[in-house]
C-alpha cells in the first residue's frame, strides 16, 4: 500500500511540475495584452478613498500591487486605518478586459476586530479594481466590501488611485 501511495504522490508531483513549467514558458494569454500598455509587473500606487455617496476624498495612502504572469496578483496595503497586523496581504486575480484596460479582484483577511468597537471586524476585505494603463502610468477605480465571519457585508468602500510602474533604477543607468 505504501508503494501505491508513493507512486500516486510521484505522479501528482510530476503533473504539477509539468503544469508549472508549461505555465512559465507559455503563460496565460488572458493576463497579457499585445500592446505596450501592459499591466504585468509591480506598481507603486497612491489610493484615495472616497465617500461612496458624496464622493468626498479622504487622506490617501500607499499600496504596492504586483500583477503576475498567469493572472494572479499580490497587494500590500499601507492604510493607516488598520492596526498593525490587522489585515493580511491581499491575494487575487487579474485579467485583460480590452485595449489598455484591466480588472483585478482580491481579498485581504481581517485577522482581528479593531480596538474601537464596530470599525473593522474579523473577516475579509474584498476589493474590485479597474485599471487603465498608459505606458508606465496607471489610473484606478475601486470598490470594496468588508465582510464579517458570518458572511454579512457591514461596510462598502470606494476609491480612486494612480500608480507608477516599479522599475529597477540600475536599468536606467545602462
Amino acid at each position: 500500500m505504501n508503494s501505491k501511495l508513493h507512486k500516486m504522490a510521484s505522479v501528482v508531483a510530476a503533473l504539477f511540475l509539468v503544469g508549472t513549467l508549461f505555465q512559465t514558458f507559455v503563460g496565460d494569454a488572458t493576463a497579457r495584452s499585445n500592446r505596450d500598455n501592459r499591466l504585468q509587473g509591480t506598481w507603486r500606487v497612491q489610493i484615495t478613498p472616497t465617500n461612496c455617496q458624496t464622493g468626498a476624498a479622504q487622506p490617501p495612502f500607499p499600496t504596492l500591487l504586483s500583477f503576475h504572469r498567469g493572472g494572479t496578483l499580490t497587494e500590500v496595503i499601507g492604510s493607516p486605518a488598520f492596526s498593525a497586523g490587522q489585515r493580511s496581504t491581499g491575494l487575487g486575480v487579474w485579467s485583460h478586459t480590452r485595449g489598455n484596460a484591466y480588472r483585478g479582484v482580491w481579498e485581504g483577511q481581517m485577522l482581528f476586530d479593531s480596538p474601537a468597537p464596530g470599525v473593522f471586524k474579523r473577516g475579509v476585505q474584498r476589493i474590485v479594481q479597474d485599471y487603465e494603463v498608459y505606458g508606465d502610468q496607471l489610473t484606478i477605480t475601486s470598490t470594496g466590501q468588508f465582510v464579517d465571519m458570518s458572511g454579512n457585508v457591514y461596510a462598502s468602500t470606494c476609491a480612486s488611485g494612480t500608480g507608477t510602474r516599479f522599475e529597477d533604477a540600475a536599468e536606467d543607468e545602462d
